[in-house]
This record gives C-alpha cells, structure tokens and sequence, in this order.
C-alpha cells in the first residue's frame, strides 16, 4: 500500500466477472487519490495484480446466504452435509470466521474508502461497528442491475419482455412466495435457524441503527436503506426509469485497457482479421459448466456449428472448454474453438456477439458496438432478465437454448447483421449521457456510517 496515500478497499464476490466490472470504478477512484487494494482469496491475487491493484489475502464466506451449502461443495467427503449445516448455524460457525476475517482485513488495511459487493451485502453488518468507529466512507457495489423492486421493472430472474397488459405486480407476487417457500423450508429443517432469523439476529447483535435497516423489497438476498449504491451499469438499461434514492448509475464504465492472456493462435487470427468478412463470437462466460444444464449446454453447440454451415462467408470464434468441446465433432471449416479468449480484444474485431446475457458480457458489447444474440444459461440470477432488456431496447435479440434449431439461430443471426437497426440503436444508446455521471466525482456518492 502507499503510505502517501489513503486507501480504498474493495471487498468483491471472489469470482472474476464480479472482478472485472469493479475494475473501471477502481481506476477513476485511483485517479482522485486513491491507493487501490483487494481482499480476495490467493488463487485471484496474479489475476488482480496483471490489472495494476494491490491484493491483500481474504478467504471465507459471508454468512446468512446459505454458505454452509457452499462449504459442502469445496470440503472433502468427511462433512456431513446437513448434519454440518445444523451445527453451523446453531454454533454461528461462518458468522465468527467471517467477523474476525473482516476485523482482521480493516486493522491490516485501514482503508479511508470501503466498497462492497452487493452480492455479499450481510458483511456490512460486520462492518457497520467498525466503519463507525473509524469514519470511514462506504458504499455497495452493484454488478448486476438493480435488485430492487419498482412498480414498472420485473425480478432479475424473469425472462418476460413487457408490454402495455404486462402485470409487474404479479411476477414480484410470485418471486415473493418462492422465497417465503423456501424461508420456511429452511426454518423447519433447521429448526428455525434460516437465513432470514439469522441475519435478523445479527444486526440487533451489531446495532445497527434504524436508518440503515433491513431491506427485502428486492431480489437475491437483503439489502439495506439510506447506504449509497453504486451500480456499474447505465440505467438506460433497466424497463424502469424510477430509481431509489440512494442508487447512483454509473454507465457503462467497461476497463476497456484490461489486462487478458492470449494464445498464439488466436493472435495469429486476430492479426489476419481483415481478410475476414465479418466475425461472430459465441461464449458463455467461465461457469457455463457448472451452472447450466451440461445437455442443453452442449445441443446448443451442436446446434451452432450447424447453423455456421448455413453462413459459410462468416467466421465464428467459439469459446469452450476442451471438455465440452469433447462433446463436439463434424466441425465446420468457418468454426474455431478455443479455451480461452481475451473477451474485450475480439470485441474489437467482431460483428455480432452470442453471449449468455452475464452483464459484464452486455456492457463491453455495448462500449464496442457490437449486437447481441442472448441465450441465457444459468436461469437463478439475472441472465433472463438480461436477455429480456436487449430484446426489448433493440439492442439485439433473445433465443432459447433448449427450444432454438439451427434454422432459427441462423435466421436471427442473418437478421442481427443485415438490419443496420440495432447497430444504429447501439451506437444511439452509447451517444446517450443522461444517466452518466457527468462532473461528479464519485467519491461524493460515499457517505460515513
């Protein structure tokens, strides 16, 4: 850390999309005076360090999110899973790993500026003492779009594109029941010990005060009133144009100078791109393999390369594991698979993106003008939602992994590259300013506890 300066940390969900979309907001931060610094396990620390930031080691789970199930998936076979789960909660086992891991990072860092994920929003109850104590400015990190409900948006996990006769009401009516569902399931499995109880608990136990109490009225955990929100996204975006006071829309704001490995192979393809007619790229981000279904995964695949056949004057650059690309065979001569690839600099030279609808995936397509084709592959979080709001601005289009033959992607890809409409919507929506934040700092955003 450079001692000459104060220090922002950031405290992100370790997982590299959570990691990129923060990059942008670190680097404008860096530039009012700022050291930056991570908390992240070990095994991200080369990644963070290729992009210019300090790490510093934080490992654990944020607790009242079910991390016991979590536990049960990274530990060896000797966990009893529900048995472990049981005595977890009722011992507070990652509630105190958690709370000394945090109390540790602050004395280690002493940050001036603290930022955290919103995916992981219960830490803030372990932070609230702390923050207090040493004044120090704190906002949440949005890296999806907004989890909170308006009467004109829709729940992140709904795949609905709205119209005139769309009820907003009934689809949150619905995403409401499903979880008291499964609250209560938990509350009876483990004997009142549910997440809900838990963190209910823990901020009596924290005092927190009444101006930064609980809120549910939104998706995918709890959220908390008056604490600024900083959402690394244009709110053009959303189907809403209501806000929440404390949400702050920070546009695209893409780390377009990111730091990403290349193999010589793809170097070599990119370098003769021009004699090329036009490029399309497929990839479904890094966990296709371990949140969707591996069956309709590999179809849609299959499927793919039968389409390319269709659309020999194009290329396709496929980005897919060796496992998965096992699975394929009969490849087309316009088809190339590789493992890895440096996202933002095929971006560059390609004309359509077929994308899982991730939202990192969605921005850098946007900064680069390139339309989309979106099929979502892990349906419990915000890739149906994602899929919805390209469709319904214009952006690009939507398709279904489980339903769409050859014939349709074809035929919607020939549509994304012969109708000049979405480039022009593209291009429309990256000249817009109006939810940027435009001569403001964002450290005015932050507020102290």
């Amino acid at each position: 850390m450079d001692n000459l300066k104060p220090t922002a940390l950031f405290l992100m969900s370790p997982a590299k999309g959570h990691l990129n979309a923060s990059f942008g907001l670190a680097r404008i931060v860096a530039q009012d005076g700022y050291s930056i610094v991570y908390a992240a396990p070990f095994e991200l620390h080369s990644y963070i360090s290729q992009q210019g930031f300090e790490c510093i080691p934080f490992a654990g789970l944020p607790f009242g999110v079910s991390g016991e199930e979590m536990l049960d998936s990274i530990s060896n076979s000797s966990r009893v899973k529900y048995l472990d789960n049981l005595i977890d909660r009722f011992y507070d086992t990652i509630y105190k790993a958690r709370k000394l891991a945090i109390e540790q990072l602050i004395k280690q860092a002493k940050p001036r500026l603290m930022l955290l994920d919103s995916f992981q929003s219960t830490d803030f109850i372990l932070l609230y003492p702390l923050l207090k104590a040493k004044k120090i400015k704190f906002a949440f990190i949005q890296t999806m779009l907004s989890f909170h409900q308006q009467p004109d948006n829709l729940p992140l996990d709904c795949d609905v594109i709205p119209n005139l006769k769309t009820s907003f009401i009934w689809y949150w009516r619905i995403y409401y029941l499903k979880r008291r569902l499964r609250s209560l399931w938990q509350y009876l499995i483990y004997f009142s010990k549910n997440n809900k109880q838990i963190i209910n608990n823990k901020v009596k136990i924290q005092k927190i005060e009444a101006l930064y109490s609980l809120d549910y009225q939104q998706v995918f955990g709890v959220g908390f009133k008056n604490i600024p929100e900083l959402i690394i996204a244009p709110q053009m975006l959303e189907f809403t144009k209501l806000k929440k006071t404390n949400q702050h829309y920070l546009g695209l704001m893409v780390d377009l100078e990111r730091s990403e490995s290349t193999h010589p192979s793809l170097e070599t393809f990119v370098q003769n791109s021009s004699e090329y007619n036009k490029i399309i790229y497929c990839s479904f981000g890094t966990l296709y393999g371990d949140v969707g279904n591996k069956k309709q995964v590999i179809g849609f695949f299959r499927n793919l390369i039968l389409a390319a056949k269709q659309l020999p004057e194009y290329e396709f650059i496929i980005s897919l594991s060796k496992k998965f690309e096992a699975e394929l065979n009969n490849l087309a001569v316009n088809v190339h698979i590789f493992e890895t690839i440096p996202q933002i600099l095929i971006l560059k030279i390609s004309s359509l993106f077929i994308t899982h609808g991730g939202l990192n995936s969605i921005k850098e397509s946007l900064a680069l003008g390139v339309p989309m084709l979106v099929y979502p592959v892990d349906k419990r979080w915000d890739q149906p939602s994602n899929a919805a709001k390209i469709a319904f601005h214009g952006l690009g289009l939507s398709g279904s992994l489980e339903k769409d033959s050859p014939d349709d992607i074809s035929q919607k890809i020939s549509e994304l590259l012969d109708n000049q409409m979405f480039s022009q919507r593209i291009s429309s929506f990256k000249n817009a300013e109006d939810e940027r934040i435009i001569g403001t700092s964002v450290l005015n955003l932050l507020s102290e506890i």
